[in-house]
């Protein structure tokens, strides 16, 4: 009874080898009460080659796991140790080059992608190229490729046949998703540029037609077309312009806004409505200083102009090849008496530097200059032939410009009023020149040089135009050099205060009392008040 169990068993084992099923033949014939008998061992030496023969199936099909399986019961069966040591590490260095490689594939899938979704549909086939194993991953990817090409080429039709239709903002939207698709698509540049082209067109119209806000609204559709083009930077700084005129206008600043419709009107736009609205500025500001100037102004301290006209600015000549002149404009005329002080700060001062040398620093938004004597009155007064007033060194806001109604050369032109720039060398007269210069763009503080053959009392060279943070030391920007000091140094007004402090964040505020030496790191310098004084600021040219 017992022999024929155990016969029956082992004939389904054989039964299960023939059918390939492995593991149930291999359970059957390893079971512990068969061991030692001839049959189930025979029927395990089978089992040892067939597990062999299907792991190494297994290992060419890239399935390692089941392949090490089946190794491991080829073991199991009797199977001589090295030759099933020798496959399994066949499989496990199988398995490592096998994803090393997918990883490998896995890279140049993800860059193939990005370079798609970023357009460049060439860029993503060089990546897919790199890729060291060609499966269906990849096929699904040259798919994309394709698709993404053949969307982008009806994108451009589109795209032309609505520019030929007159719909501009259609097909500039169609263009914009076309080079999305496909950056380099052949005929885009010529659809792109008869796009600008078209937008540029309507937008001067509607600028030159004083509908500013249809203007900026026609550019913005062109997105990303044309970023890099002279004409659309052009036009866009037209609006940025524009757009701080309107914001200087809803704030009040007449005066602000007509320089800079001034600048506009210099960039060459022949737009009338220019004209117009710096006509009715004009007409504002004068109604604005009268009534400053009447009874009203008094109360508030006020019987002179508290900015600088909006037609001197506005009609300021910018000198030099490249600046065009323009209408003659309206003279502002110079103030005279005594300059005003804002109660707290002395308008003049004197800052020595030992080891360095002398600055006259003049505070105030209009600096007088002219010819110096007993009764002369001008914040700069020269030795010469000049007038009493000569001309005037105006600030608006960022700006500084010179204004004098006999005029000044200024880069060799005669001019009444000019828009000062960095470097400009402006001559009074026949022998004084001086250079004015804008080192910082951090600070809106400038400087006068005094140029050859004329002479400051106190061997005074440099004149500052004291509006913000006065920076010293051994960079560039600095507007008094001082070569060998440990650190940079500004000098700042505070409420009535002379501050000095080391450049750059987190330094500490030292108060300058005037008429006091300080001692700033290796730097010692004092700051007097010549307010009063009519020697200090007296030049000999």
């Amino acid at each position: 009874m017992f022999n024929r169990l155990i016969n029956v068993r082992l004939k389904t084992a054989e039964d299960a080898l023939s059918a390939g099923r492995l593991e149930e033949a291999f359970e059957l014939a390893s079971a512990p009460d068969l061991a030692g008998q001839k049959r189930p061992a025979r029927l395990l030496e089978q089992l040892v080659e067939a597990f062999l023969v299907r792991g190494q199936e297994r290992l060419l099909s890239k399935q390692f796991a089941d392949a090490l399986a089946d190794f491991d019961r080829a073991a199991r069966c009797g199977a001589p140790a090295a030759a099933v040591e020798e496959w399994r590490d066949r499989a496990r260095r199988a398995m490592q080059d096998d994803h090393r490689l997918q990883g490998q594939k896995q890279v140049a899938l993800s860059e193939a992608r990005q370079k798609l979704a970023a357009g460049s549909i060439a860029g993503a086939a060089d990546a897919l190229a790199k890729s060291p194993i060609q499966d269906a991953d990849g096929a699904a990817v040259v798919g994309e490729i394709e698709r993404q090409r053949i969307r982008a080429e009806q994108l451009l039709t589109s795209a032309r046949e609505s520019l030929k239709d007159g719909h501009i903002a259609e097909a500039a939207k169609h263009l914009a998703a076309a080079r999305m698709a496909h950056a380099r698509l052949e005929g885009m540049a010529d659809i792109e540029r008869d796009v600008l082209v078209a937008v540029l067109k309507e937008a001067g119209e509607s600028f030159n037609d004083g509908r500013l806000d249809r203007a900026r609204q026609e550019l913005s559709i062109l997105g990303e077309i044309g970023r890099s083009n002279p004409e659309r930077i052009e036009a866009e700084q037209a609006l940025k312009l524009a757009q701080e005129a309107a914001d200087a206008l809803a704030a009040d600043r007449y005066a602000k806004a007509g320089v800079l419709l001034g600048r506009l009107a210099q960039i060459g736009l022949k737009a009338g409505w220019i004209s117009d609205v710096r006509k009715q500025l004009d007409a504002v500001d004068d109604q604005r200083r009268s009534l400053l100037e009447g009874p009203l102004g008094l109360l508030l301290g006020r019987n002179t102009p508290i900015d600088i006209d909006a037609r001197t600015v506005a009609n300021a000549t910018l000198p030099g090849p490249a600046r065009h002149a323009v209408a003659p404009p309206v003279i502002a005329p110079l103030r005279h008496g005594a300059p005003e002080e804002d109660g707290r700060l002395a308008r003049r001062m004197y800052l020595r530097i030992d080891g360095v040398g002398s600055f006259l620093l003049l505070r105030g938004d209009r600096i007088t200059i002219g010819r110096g004597g007993p009764a002369a009155t001008a914040d700069l007064q020269l030795i010469s032939d000049l007038a009493d007033r000569q001309a005037e060194i105006v600030r608006a806001g960022e700006d500084y410009f010179v204004v004098s109604a006999s005029g000044v050369e200024l880069a060799g032109r005669h001019v009444e009023h000019a828009l000062l720039q960095d470097g400009d060398r402006i001559r009074f007269g026949q022998r004084v020149k001086l250079r004015f210069a804008r080192p910082s763009l951090k600070s809106p503080t400038a400087v006068l040089e005094l140029g050859e053959g004329v002479r400051m009392a106190n061997d005074c060279k440099r004149v500052i135009l004291w509006s913000g943070p006065l920076l010293m030391g051994g960079t560039r920007e600095c507007h008094i050099p001082i070569r060998g000091a440990n650190a940079n140094l500004v000098l700042l007004e505070r409420d009535g205060r002379v501050l000095l402090r080391a450049m750059g964040p987190g330094g500490r505020n030292v108060e300058v009392a005037m008429g006091m030496q300080t001692e700033f790191g290796d730097v010692r310098l004092s700051v007097q008040d010549v307010s009063k004084s009519s020697g200090v600021g007296r030049v000999i040219g």
